[in-house]
This record gives C-alpha cells, structure tokens and sequence, in this order.
C-alpha cells in the first residue's frame, strides 16, 4: 500500500464539540447549519437553522441541565437522551458535555433488558428526553425504576434560555482523551455495549476530508463533507451514520436537511424535500434509496444531486445500476467503534459497489476462508483513524467485515458479510440471530433452525424438523402451528428489525438436511446456499399468509373492512380496538416495514379474479380502515363516489349534536374589536397581525400557533420588512387544535372567551400530497371546535375561515352553463379539487355553514385565490413558487414565455391587500346579524392577461442580463427548460426545473381553475373593490425584490 505518515497525534488542534460549537456561533454566525421543516408532521415548508441559533440552544440547554441535576464531572457522571429525530440530538450532546456529562446516545429500539444493560454499564442514572418520545421512555422507567428522568424544553425555548447566558457551563476539557460521547452497538451480538467516543475520536470526522489522495482521484470523505453543501441526512442522529454527519456538520460546516421527524419515512416525502430544500447530496441507509429510484419523480430528484451517498447495507444491483446514470454514487463503511474508514472514489463508476482504501485508513486485507478476506486497522495515521483514540490501547483493529477481491481490478474489494454470523438488512439493520436460533433449537420438533434476511428488508426464517417426531406427508402448516408460540417467544426477546413473521417461515425438506460441522454445528453460510431457491420464494411470496387467506372478487365494503382489521391483527400493527375506521394508522405508529408487509400483503390476498396490485404508496394514501377498503373494493381506483362519500360522513360526523344556544341576552358588542388569529406567522398571517395591530379598531390580539416561538419568529419577520415591532396589543399562544379548548389552559380559555368577538382561522397545512382523514383530527377537528367555541363565547365570535379556490376548482367541470362560481356555500362534493387539501377546506366550510344555519353561529368563509408579492413595501413573493420560478428561470434562458397556459388569467391579490381584504371583510361581517353565513372570493376583480405584462418582464430581464430576452410559446419555453441540466448549480439558476411536472399541467386544457364571483365581495371590501389589476409597476416591483 506504499508509505504513509506514522503519527498518534492529530495535526490540528483538538476541541470538543462545545467549543467548536461556541465559536461557530461567533465567527459565522448566520451560516446555516441545518434546514428543517416547519412542521415535524409535514414535508411542507423549511426553515433555517443558524450556528449562532445551535451555540445558543447548547448554552441555553446546558445552563438548564445544570438548574435541574447539577454540573456533573464528565469522568464520571453520564446523562442519556432519547428524542424524535431531529436537531434536538446535536443541541443535547454539546449540551451535556458542556455541562459537565457524557452524552449517552441509546436507541429508542432496545429491547427493555437491553435498555437496562446500557444504563447500568455506563452508570447512568439520568434520562433526558424530548417531547414525542413516551413510549421509548417508558420501556426506560419499567426496566429501571429509579432513573431520574427530564424532559428538555423545546428548541425555541432553549433559545430563549440561550440568549440571556454570557457565561454557560464549561464543565470539560479539550482534551484529546476525554471521553465524551457514548454510542452503543447494535446489540445484534447479545446486549448493546457501549462505545466512548473522545474529543479525539470524534475529530477525526473532521479530519477525514484533508486524507491525500493521488492527482485526479478523490476520497470519499473529501466529497461527503464538503463546507458549505447541504446534505439530505436520512439516518437516526442516535446511529453512527447521523453521529459523523452531526460531528461534520459542525467541524466541516456540513449544512444538513433533515426530514419532518413526525411523519414516517417514505419514498413521497424524500422526493418532497430534495424538490424544495435542493441539497448537493443524500447520505442514506440502501432500503431508502431503493425505495425513493422506484417512486414517481424519485430518479429525477436524485439525479439533480451532485453525490447519492449510501452506507450501512449492499445496495440492490439494479438500484444502482439506476443511480449511476443520473448522479455520482458512493458508498461508504464504518461502524460504531471506528467511525468512518477512508476510501476512494473508484475510477470507474461501474465500480460503485466497490471499496478502494485510502493509505492513511491503514487497512489491512487478511485472508479468511472461501475466498474471502477481513479488514483490518492497523496504525498509520491516526489523525485519520478513529479506532485508536476510542480503543487506544490496541496495536490493530479486526473489524470481522469479509470482502471478496475484485475479479480483474487490483484493490477493490466487495464487501460479503460478517464474520459473526451478523445479519445485515437492506436498511442497515444488523441482527445476529444466534440468541433466537438456540430459542427455538430447545422445541423437540425442532432440528435446526436458521435466521435468514442478508440483504433483505426483514429477516425470515427456515426450520428443519426433527424427521423422526414427524410423520409422513404431515402438513408443513400444522408442524408450524405447534412451534409458532415458541416462535413468538423468540420474538418477544429479539429486536424490532429481527422479529419473524409468519408470512416468513419455511420448513426444510426431508433429503436436504442442514449443513453441519463435526460437531453438529449449522454451517451457515453453506446451508442458505444450500436453501437459495427456497430463500428466493420466501421472499418472491411477499405478503403469502395462510393466517390472512384471500379477499374473495366481489367482496363487500363491509366484509373488505373486516378482512383489513384481520390483516392488521395478523401483521401485528399497533392498532387499538378502540380505533375507528376513519383514523389515521399513522397515527398509532405504523412504520414503513409494516407498510411494505401491508402493501404485499394486500396484494396477495387480492389477487384472486382480479388484477390488483397494491403499492406501498396506496396504503400512504388511504390511510385508514374506510380509505383501503373503497380503494380495494373500486379496484385500485380511486372514483368519486368514495370520495364524495368520505366528505359527506366527515361533514355529518363534526355537524353532529349542533343545536342552538340562545345569545346572551342584553349583551352589547363591544366598540373594539378583540381578534383570535391563527396561523399568524405564515405569509397571509403575517400582514394581518401587523394591520390588526396597526387598527386603531382592535383592542387586542390573540395569536393561536403550534409552535413555541412564534413570537420571536413574528418580531423577527416584522423587522425584516420594516415594519413596527410592539406587539404589546398581541398575546402568543402555543396551541393544539387536535385538542379540546385547543390545548389551552382553562383561565386562558376563559379569557378568550370572555372577550373574542372575531375569530379569523388561517392555518391550515398546505400538502397536496395529504389525505382527507389525514387533516381530520388536527383542522377538521379543529374547524368543530372554532363552533363550539363560537357558541360558548360572550360575543357569539364571528368565525372568518380562510378557504381556498382548491375546494372549488372542479366547479366548471359540472356547471359547464356558468361562466363563474358564485359567492355562496356549494354542498357539492364533486367540485374541491382532489386531494386532502381542496377537501378539507369545502368540509370545514360546510361546517361552519351548518353551525350558522342550525345554531346561529356567524361564519364567514373567504375562498383565496393566488396571493402574490406586496403591493407596498414587504416581504418578496417566494421566489420557489411557480410564477417566481418562472421568471428567474427566464433570465437564464434568454426566454419568456408569452402565455401561462391555463393560467394565463391574471387575477392575483398582493399578500398586504389581501391581509387588509380579509380584515375589512371580518370587521363588515361582523356587524350583519341578519346573514348567519356569507361567502367571499379573495381575487382580483381587475383581471388581465400575461400576454399584456410580460413584455415588461421581458424588458426588464433583458437590462438586468445585458442580452437579448425573447418572447416564445410556453411550449418552446418549457421544452428549453427541459433540456437544461439538473444539475444543482443550474437550478440555483432555473428554479423552474424542479416545477416542470407542474407546467406540463398548466398546458392541459381542463386544468384551469375556475372565475370566482367578487361582486357580493366587494360590497364587504373597499380593499377589493378598489383594487386595481396587477401592472408593469408591480411587476417591475417585484422583479427587484426577487434580484435584492
């Protein structure tokens, strides 16, 4: 391998994490340090996080660990912390090690012994623990009963903390032999063992990218770690995949995008983010990846990336093979105890399953058996080498990892598998099934048994019968119904990810016994090759179960539901009797395995007198009992009687029980009016609250969010735009609309009531992608309990419910006579546009409708049609949305296009009048008692077409380029788009490229939304009655917002 440096000392300075962290936030303060969503149970919306936002959630963390436990001595004492998976990992780590604590980092997955084990090896006796996590915590509490457990306040409120603390915590040492993060193996030989990370160990992450390489090739580390490009990082932050990117994220300032920590994985919400957040590269377990090159717009998403990175598993060949074509693929090894192991890029990329050491990895390939070979470490230059500073006792490193020589290339080595019988899953699970064999080994029917699964996404499994207790011809099924409960025991004791199915067990055969050593011993890996056929079958059978049977053809709504809630027993998802048939399984934990055993399972059972097969992405999209069952039952379609059907009983399920309350009587209206306002820091949000506060008509305002820190958000959006920052007529409220009185607490429930006279509800998620019942529990919900609030208030609050054209964009599709919607409520559950979006907003207003018409509740429903930029001075119209996107896009073709398609109509509203129009219609609504419920339309009257701005557009493109700008079809300018590179430096460009899918809609011809009526509007809004069309002037405005 030619001549390395020796060295046992890094070249840089070591220091810890707190300090790197602490100076990050000095010297590069508004750096990003990792985009977020918005909302951790939605891919919609991001937001960044800064390094001086990280450095002052660890000061504020680590002066509130000090308050509640003490300052502890980081030789001794350990705090572990357990949380969703989100930024909330790297906060704790520097957090505790600040204040004076090993980090222990346990996966929530451990079994209750093995929990136990963990704590008690290393001492600790403290749990910290995020919000979202009760069920892990508790598996905590039952195994160790004294533990003292916390939980952490939430990021925002550690900011707060944060900002008030000149002088943290500084309770350890840049030393290179401190030990200070805890990480633990998989378990997967016997319980988990905990493994210290030092100062050392973990710099050396940050030192991997400066390992030399020859002219013209590139390790992998210099191209994973990369200052300054965002990586998708789709990996557990308690896992050593998301430890290196959290430690690189800070010592090589690796922007991360993370995924919304509330909502399972899956292939749609990956595509989501890489579309929005636009990342330079994805570091991912292969299951993901595999998943994500078969989803619809998943290669293209991932080829805009310059690297796909992959680790903890083979890759399936054909995946690949895939990848190769559109981006530069790479795979990467380490483990829990030395972190990364340095390889180069291979050459060739047909190469990509191979692995090439980089000199100064010290790898040293030493033959086994079969033709194999392990890996092992020995010292060369430990600056790069992190098993000696976390074993630094040890001249050498055996890592039990087999590879195979490449047949013709000298020095790439393919990886085989390990040498203790570990089973590696496709999604990087390792599970050694030593410990369940030996279980099962004990039944007297029982042989030997054999966990199978390498390469997999679950594991299976083989038995072979003792032949002399089994008769001839006896059914396999019976001999496994005697041997299941055993079976199950084994179950119980293993690991989520090791656990058998039913669906997954085959028996052997009579004249192919067992491969065994002399001593009796299975041979492992001669014994799968020996049962390669009927491995491939267990597997090619995804979903077979005898215990679930078949859905016979023709089956009714009623028998499919009885025959889904039977397949959820079998598959064991965590599902409550109590459920009912509309609730999200989502909601009670169902996980993407679970998912992938549903989906084939579903359709296996139906494939009897049918043509029906069921993707995974069917179950993501009919989330509940009701929801499956009308798809199986229209054959995989998705008609418009189910539909209609869905929102009809959610309309009668949430207008249930309204009856009419009698005012209170001789109660006058106050002259000022008190407003509740949700969703106050989004963009429509964001300009009422600065016009309600500006109104010498308002006495107060109460703002109704989700998140903690709204109003730091609000002040600092509101200083941003210049404008006024008192928000003493504002009061902030972190509020729950799945919950009764929205998650608020009695006397502050009882002061709203007692002086809210207009109620605007403005939030909403915005997600295309989303199911009906999935808005249910938080905003249809929601909606009901505005009524109920309504009823209960002093003042009877007019209720302002901010809809959207989406619930009535199928309108000219069956009112082909009418030119325009009309102004008033459309039960017609034809018309929202499909999708849970469109939907819930038309059953929100059909419950507000019927709270008005059966129990005088007064309702305002404002359908909003597109909200563009700001007529006066504000924050830019978002350049990602697609008219921006059109426009920047055309500055960097040299071309615009001279239509819009079918949205060639422009009649866009500013964000502040439409904020003002909104305000003018609640303030007017409110003082007409004799119209229970109204409806306006949030458009604008003064409509025109593209074709008469975009010349401006095209003039001024042409001054801020230098060159010519043409005007062209939007079917030339969409295909110049089209044959534009994917590559992230040209999207940065062409914004558009990531919208193509979009603007191929936008030249359907049933894809224009319809006209909404203003003319009832405008009585209630001298906003929008003089409101005048979008012109050259706001144009030439907002394209200088955009360049700004």
């Amino acid at each position: 391998m030619g001549e390395v440096q020796t060295s046992q000392q890094p070249s840089g300075e070591i220091k810890a994490l707190p300090t790197v962290i602490e100076e990050l936030g000095q010297q590069c303060p508004d750096l990003t340090w990792m985009t977020v969503p918005n909302d951790p149970k939605s891919s919609n919306g991001l937001r960044d996080i800064t390094y001086r936002q990280l450095a002052q959630a660890v000061r504020g963390m680590s002066s509130w660990i000090t308050k509640e436990i003490g300052v502890g001595k980081i030789d001794l004492d350990t705090a572990a912390y357990i949380g969703v998976n989100d930024m909330g990992y790297a906060v704790a780590e520097g957090a505790c090690i600040r204040a004076g604590y090993k980090a222990l980092l346990p996966s929530p997955r451990n079994s209750q012994e093995g929990q136990a084990s963990l704590f008690k090896t290393t001492n600790c006796n403290t749990l910290l623990h995020s919000a979202g996590v009760d069920p892990y915590v508790e598996t905590i509490r039952t195994a160790l009963p004294g533990i003292q457990v916390y939980q952490i306040p939430s990021f925002d409120d550690l900011l707060a903390i944060g900002a008030d603390i000149t002088e943290p915590p500084h309770a350890y040492t840049d030393k290179a032999d401190e030990r200070v993060v805890v990480l633990h193996t998989s378990g997967s030989t016997g319980l988990p063992k905990p493994i210290y990370h030092t100062n050392g160990s973990i710099n050396v992450i940050g030192e991997l990218r400066k390992l030399p390489a020859p002219e013209g090739r590139r390790n992998t580390q210099s191209a994973v770690f990369q200052p300054g490009k965002a990586m998708l990082l789709v990996a557990p932050f308690f896992h050593m995949m998301g430890q290196a990117a959290t430690w690189a994220s800070v010592l090589n300032k690796v922007p991360l995008v993370i995924l919304p920590s509330e909502k399972p994985v899956n292939a749609d919400i990956i595509v989501e983010v890489l579309n929005e957040a636009r990342p330079t590269s994805t570091l991912a377990p292969p299951s993901i990846l595999e998943e994500v090159v078969e989803a619809p717009g998943g290669l293209e998403a991932l080829g805009k990336l310059e690297h796909v990175f992959f680790g903890g598993g083979p890759l399936a060949t054909s995946t690949g093979d895939k990848l190769i074509e559109v981006t530069k693929l790479v795979t990467m090894i380490g483990s829990t105890e030395a972190g990364l192991i340095c390889a180069r890029i291979p050459e060739e990329p047909l190469d990509w399953k191979y692995f090439e050491w980089a000199p100064g990895a010290g790898v040293d390939m030493q033959r086994d058996s079969g033709g194999l070979y392990e890996q092992v470490i020995k010292p060369a230059d430990t600056r790069f080498q992190g098993i000696f500073h976390t074993f630094p006792e040890v001249q050498e490193w055996r890592t039990q990892d087999l590879f195979e020589k490449h047949p013709k290339k000298d020095g790439l080595w393919l990886y085989k598998g390990r040498k203790d019988d570990v089973i590696v899953l496709s999604n990087g699970e390792k599970f050694n099934p030593v410990g369940f064999e030996k279980t099962l080994d004990s039944h007297p029917l029982v042989k030997g048994a054999m966990v199978v699964g390498q390469a997999r996404f679950q594991t299976g499994l083989v038995i072979e019968p003792e032949w002399s207790l089994v008769s001839e011809g006896e059914d396999p099924s019976h001999l496994l119904d005697q041997i299941w409960p055993l079976i199950e025991k084994a179950n119980s004791e293993a690991p989520g990810h090791g656990r058998v199915w039913r669906s997954k067990v085959a028996i052997a055969k009579r004249d192919k016994p067992f491969k065994r050593t002399p001593k009796g011993s299975v041979i492992r890996r001669q014994t799968v090759e020996l049962y390669k056929a009927e491995i491939d079958a267990l597997y090619s059978n995804e979903g077979t179960d005898e215990a679930v049977g078949k859905l016979p053809a023709g089956s009714d709504l009623n028998a499919t539901k009885d025959f889904l809630r039977k397949i959820f027993k079998v598959k064991e998802l965590a599902i409550p009797e109590s459920a009912s048939d509309d609730d999200d399984i989502f909601s009670f934990g169902t996980d993407s395995l679970q998912v992938l055993a549903l989906s084939s399972t579903l359709s296996h059972a139906c494939s009897e007198g049918r043509e029906l097969t069921v993707s995974p992405r069917d179950v993501y999209g009919h989330p509940t009992i009701n929801g499956l069952a009308h798809f199986l039952c229209n054959g995989g379609q998705d008609n418009q009687v189910s539909r209609e059907e869905s929102m009809a009983k959610m309309v009668e399920k949430y207008t249930h029980g309204l009856s009419r309350k009698r005012a209170p009587a001789g109660i006058k209206r106050p002259e000022k009016h008190t407003y509740i306002l949700t969703g106050s820091t989004g963009s429509l949000g964001n300009y009422a609250l600065q016009q309600l506060i500006a109104s010498p008509s308002v006495e107060h305002v109460y703002c109704l969010n989700r998140s903690a820190d709204a109003e730091s958000r609000q002040k600092q959006t509101f200083q941003e735009r210049g404008a006024p920052t008192d928000f003493s007529k504002a009061t902030f409220l972190q509020s729950d609309f799945s919950k009764d009185q929205f998650g608020l607490k009695d006397d502050v429930y009882e002061t709203l009531l007692d002086t809210v006279d207009i109620f605007i509800h403005n939030a909403w998620a915005v997600d295309f992608n989303k199911t009906l019942q999935t808005y249910e529990s938080t905003h249809i919900a929601g909606t009901r309990r505005c009524v109920d609030f309504s009823l209960d208030s002093k003042y009877r609050a007019h209720i302002v419910f901010i809809s959207s054209i989406a619930s009535v964009g199928g309108y000219p599709a069956f009112y082909e006579s009418s030119t325009e919607v009309p102004e008033q409520i459309l039960n017609d559950h034809r018309i929202p546009i499909p999708g849970g979006y469109g939907e819930s907003k038309h059953v929100a207003s059909l419950i507000l409708a019927a709270a008005a018409e059966s129990a005088g509740v007064p309702a305002t429903v404002i359908r909003a049609g597109q909200l563009a930029g700001p007529y006066g001075e504000g924050q830019p119209w978002n350049k990602h949305e697609w008219l921006p996107s059109i426009v920047i896009s055309s500055k960097a073709l040299g071309l615009v296009p001279e239509r819009l398609g079918n949205q060639d109509e422009v009649d866009w509203v500013p964000m502040d009048l439409a904020a003002k129009s909104v305000i003018d219609i609640s303030e007017s609504r409110s003082q007409d008692s004799q119209t229970p419920i109204a409806v306006a339309h949030l458009v604008n009257p003064r409509i025109v077409s593209w074709s008469k701005i975009v010349p401006t557009v095209r003039d001024e493109l042409a001054k801020e380029t230098g060159s010519e700008v043409k005007i062209v079809p939007f079917r030339t300018w969409l295909d110049e788009l089209k044959n534009s590179p994917a590559t992230p430096e040209e999207v940065e460009k062409k914004p558009g490229i990531k919208l193509i899918d979009f603007y191929e809609g936008l030249l359907s011809e049933g894809g224009a939304l319809p006209k909404l009526a203003t003319r009832e509007t405008e009585k209630m809004s001298v906003t929008v009655r003089d409101m005048s069309a979008v012109d050259a002037g706001l144009m030439k405005k907002w394209l200088g917002q955009w360049r700004a």
